[in-house]
């Protein structure tokens, strides 16, 4: 795949600075900060305290402070729980508004690790996309991403999601200590699960789009939340999330990939 490069200036960026910038972060989001290095990152969830969705994000170490890098709808909510809560700390906070760009593309070494979907993303800020890099449009990237099953914040999940309704297992540890939302993931881990489930679904045709009904036998189990090419997600009933059920929107058949 040759270099393509989204602009994403309009996302979330936030900055964590101070010698108990990971304790503070690691009592209140999903993931396990305290494990991570100089170098590494995280997918992570930042939840209210009965345990819905305030954001997903990404959570960079870079030695001198801690990046967080969030959707365009999940900012604000991003941004309002941390700064009701880090005077409580030793740290800082700042919201950051750099210049920045997704890289997809095979070869290409400059920025920061993002989620792969059909290729290696990069991160850059504040730093021009290399000169090869044709421009990849909004559209395009939300087709890539919705094949890859990557939710969006505003799109597929909101702030009347739990976590694990919506693929977001991966940015969650099961082995740290509390954080804020923890009771109610760990019920649902531990004694139970979601009643609905994000899930992705695959077409012969053009796949429904957002907002159509998705049928089991001619009876609803959910809806399509985005939905691009042959691909879409879905929330539906946690009973239809089976690789390989069939189903239907709009008249369309559709297949439950996961």
């Amino acid at each position: 795949m040759k270099l393509r490069a989204l602009d994403v200036t309009d996302w979330g960026f936030f900055v964590f600075r101070g010698v108990d910038a990971k304790k503070f972060l690691q009592g209140l989001v999903t993931a396990d900060v305290a494990a991570l290095k100089t170098g590494d990152w995280t997918p992570a969830c930042v939840l209210t305290p009965k345990g819905l969705l305030v954001a997903d994000f990404e959570l960079y170490d870079r030695g001198d402070d801690l990046l967080a890098v969030t959707r365009p709808a999940a900012a604000e909510g991003f941004f309002k729980t941390f700064q009701a809560r880090i005077m409580l700390s030793s740290s800082t906070f700042e919201r950051r508004r750099p210049r920045a760009a997704l890289v997809l593309g095979e070869g290409f070494q400059g920025g920061l690790p993002w989620r792969t979907l059909d290729a290696p993303v990069r991160l850059l800020l504040d730093e021009a996309s290399p000169a090869s890099a044709a421009p990849l449009t909004a559209a395009e990237f939300d087709a890539l991403r919705i094949a890859a099953g990557l939710p969006w914040f505003g799109v597929d999940m909101d702030a009347a999601t739990l976590p694990l309704e919506a693929r977001q297992r991966g940015a969650i540890s099961l082995t740290k200590g509390c954080y804020m939302g923890q009771e109610t993931v760990s019920r649902m881990v531990h004694r139970g699960h979601a009643n609905r489930a994000l899930a992705r679904l695959r077409s012969l045709a053009a796949a429904p789009a957002a907002g159509a009904d998705v049928l089991r036998d001619g009876a609803p189990v959910g809806r399509i939340t985005s939905a691009r090419g042959q691909h879409a997600l879905a929330m539906l009933r946690v009973d239809a999330v089976v690789p390989g059920e069939r189903l239907s929107a709009a008249g369309v058949d559709v297949e439950v990939v996961d």
